[in-house]
């Protein structure tokens, strides 16, 4: 025999109290996790600032400043420690075929399972850390932007604005923020962060050894003897010199025959 279907209202009430179950499971987890952090708190509380000193030392931390602070410190470290360790476990329990798959897709080598852990999570680290420096370097090219757009008027930001069909707002502040927003967006603060990543790249090259450079170029398969190369070479010569005649002969051919 068939059970009979629910009704609408029944639906709601179920779907009511499923929803209500998950958010009360949901307060629980919150309140485990800061009853362990507050404990954790206490427990580094609880140390004399020797001990915290010693403590940071050991973790290769600067071991100064204010209890509080140290303490602070400490609590996040062993954040990091937690979510490390968690994440190891996780990949511990990848089957191994799957680990060297997802190793060989990142570019990295395939070897001994605990081997591959630690360079599949150095490989995540050095991720963190090139986005955490690219986040830093979008904070100082917007700062730079913020700079130079409140040396103008609040009309000229009004014509800015206007000439890229943005809101107009009514005050100086928000047209420049209006203006970061939209350079943000659209791309001009990740060119602006590229040519500065080529002119400092480009500064530490020809600060090289010409051999040095040299090697980097056969590593990279890049032919440094190309044409535009070349020909940015002749006009600077040329800018200092003069021009060089088209039936000059080299400087070693005039030289041998003296």
């Amino acid at each position: 025999q068939e059970k009979p279907k629910k009704g609408k209202k029944a639906d709601m009430v179920d779907a009511l109290l499923e929803q209500e179950a998950r958010r009360k499971k949901e307060l629980e987890l919150k309140k485990q996790q800061e009853d362990g952090e507050a404990s954790k708190r206490k427990e580094l509380k609880a140390m004399s600032v020797d001990e915290l000193k010693k403590a940071l030392s050991k973790q290769g931390l600067e071991a100064a400043g204010k209890k509080d602070d140290m303490v602070e410190t400490l609590y996040q470290v062993q954040l990091l420690e937690e979510a490390l360790a968690a994440r190891k476990n996780d990949l511990r329990a990848l089957p191994i075929d799957v680990l060297k798959k997802q190793l060989a897709g990142r570019g990295l080598a395939a070897g001994k399972k605990e081997d591959m852990i630690d360079a599949w999570l150095a490989h995540e680290a050095k991720l963190v850390e090139a986005a955490t420096g690219y986040e830093t370097k979008i904070e100082e090219v917007l700062a730079k932007m913020k700079a130079e757009l409140e040396t103008k008027t609040a009309n000229d930001l009004k014509d800015m604005c206007a000439d890229k069909n943005l809101k107009l707002g009514v005050g100086k502040e928000g047209r420049i923020e209006t203006l970061l927003e939209d350079a943000r967006a659209h791309g001009e603060v990740d060119r602006a962060i590229a040519a500065l990543t080529r002119k400092k790249r480009g500064e530490e090259l020809l600060a090289m050894e010409q051999g040095e450079v040299l090697r980097l170029c056969e590593e990279a398969q890049a032919d440094p003897l190309v044409t535009e190369v070349l020909v940015e070479r002749l006009l600077a010569h040329e800018a200092d010199f003069g021009r060089v005649p088209a039936d000059a002969e080299p400087k070693a051919k005039r030289a041998r025959k003296a």
